[in-house]
């Protein structure tokens, strides 16, 4: 009786979380139609992505720019990306407090190094440069190595506290059956599953799964248990309307890089959907320059009514059967100088909202630059990408938490 509640409740809220991404679905898929290198779906999980169709990479080009940006300055395996501190800044004169910080971030950056950290924040900061969220998932293994995942975008439904902050989120995806019954266990899966799984030939069967990470609002914390952590994880099989897993965490367990937060929503904006009016006008003249110069290379021709064998191959040949036949190709007053200077205007522009320009400053400089030049473009850049340098923080500083957290609690950090 009590798991029927629960599932009531859980499908219940899932559906209004439904309700409230679908008011950004078609933003997102107009924003990876020209900026990103597939387009997903948003209607059903499990479903190959699709090939973007476009005149120009442009913009997807300059979006991978500003990730590689974001990345190599903020993110980079060869840096010391963090510091550790106390939120008492008293405590640090205390005698070996600093010496102790310092051989914890050794031991998180070590961490970070060993696991796939670096290889899933890509695709996360590129969803939040394209729909403007990028999602991490953060947890252990059996093998007790850190573990992140970057879930694709389509899968997740967010929502948000009274304090503006991401603290529920539903993951919608698709598995195979022979991969349920090894993650949940055999004895977990319902009674049809089981049946299933005795035949092979169903081990590839695709079956949808609702993840429901929120937090719990009655727990008792003396209790170290998965049903008494702050944060409860339900996983539901949608189809045979059962519970497979109840558990929890300590943390929120993923962290949410925001680029622009819409105001009242758990979604945010990001430069690709600022930029939309740009690249949508980058595509229609490059689409114009294209046709400019394929009618110049092969222009519609003119000729009179007795002509009929007319060979327009290259060095072909083409017999004037009177001396009044003609044969011309019709020039219909193009431009294509004006359409290459619009081109490169609005190319500019694009690379504007992507501050392609600031992340390149050092390579595209001319010539040596003194250490003042090169500190004068450090402060005019971060003054320039102060607008989401705040959310970024905000993302590695979860990250860097919960990992920590969680390093402490398995007694992995220096003593």
């Amino acid at each position: 009786m009590e798991n029927e509640e629960l599932l009531k409740n859980l499908k219940s809220r899932w559906s209004q979380l439904k309700d409230n991404r679908a008011k950004f679905e078609a933003d997102w898929t107009e924003a990876q139609t020209y900026a990103d290198n597939v387009v997903m779906s948003w209607g059903k999980p499990g479903e190959v992505p699709k090939r973007a169709k476009r005149y120009t990479s442009k913009p997807f080009n300059y979006n991978k720019t500003l990730v590689a940006g974001i990345l190599g300055y903020a993110v980079s395996p060869s840096l010391v990306w963090f510091k550790l501190g106390l939120e008492d800044p008293k405590l640090l004169s205390g005698y070996g407090v600093k010496d102790w910080l310092e051989d914890c971030e050794k031991e998180l950056l070590a961490m970070f190094n060993r696991s796939n950290f670096y290889k899933e924040t890509n695709p996360a900061v590129k969803d939040s440069t394209c729909i403007g969220h990028g999602v991490l998932f953060i947890d252990e293994g059996d093998d007790l190595r850190m573990r992140f995942t970057h879930f694709p975008a389509n899968e997740l439904f967010l929502d948000v506290n009274a304090y503006g902050e991401v603290d529920t989120c539903f993951r919608w995806y698709a598995d195979t059956l022979r991969n349920i019954v090894q993650f949940f266990g055999l004895d977990n899966v319902c009674d049809s599953m089981r049946e299933a799984y005795k035949d092979e030939q169903h081990w590839n069967d695709s079956c949808e799964i609702l993840m429901c990470v929120y937090p719990r609002e009655n727990y008792n914390p003396e209790f170290k248990n998965n049903k008494n952590m702050p944060f409860a994880c339900v996983f539901i099989d949608l189809a045979n309307n059962h519970i497979l897993k109840e558990t929890g965490f300590n943390e929120f367990p993923f962290a949410v890089f925001e680029w622009e937060r819409y105001a009242g929503f758990a979604y945010s904006s990001s430069p690709t959907q600022d930029a939309m009016p740009d690249i949508k006008a980058l595509n229609i003249i490059k689409k114009s320059s294209l046709q400019i110069a394929q009618t110049s290379a092969e222009p519609p021709m003119m000729a009179t009514e007795e002509m009929h064998e007319i060979d327009l191959s290259p060095r072909g040949i083409t017999y004037l059967p009177t001396k009044d036949a003609r044969l011309e190709p019709v020039r219909t007053g193009e431009n294509y100088p004006i359409t290459l200077q619009e081109l490169g205007n609005y190319e500019q522009s694009v690379k504007d909202w992507y501050f392609v320009d600031y992340f390149l400053a050092l390579q595209e400089k001319q010539g040596n630059m003194t250490a003042t030049e090169v500190m004068e473009l450090q402060g005019e850049k971060a003054a320039t990408l102060t607008t989401f340098i705040v959310n970024l923080n905000d993302f590695l500083s979860n990250i860097i938490t919960r990992s920590f957290l969680m390093l402490m609690r398995a007694g992995r950090l220096p003593k």
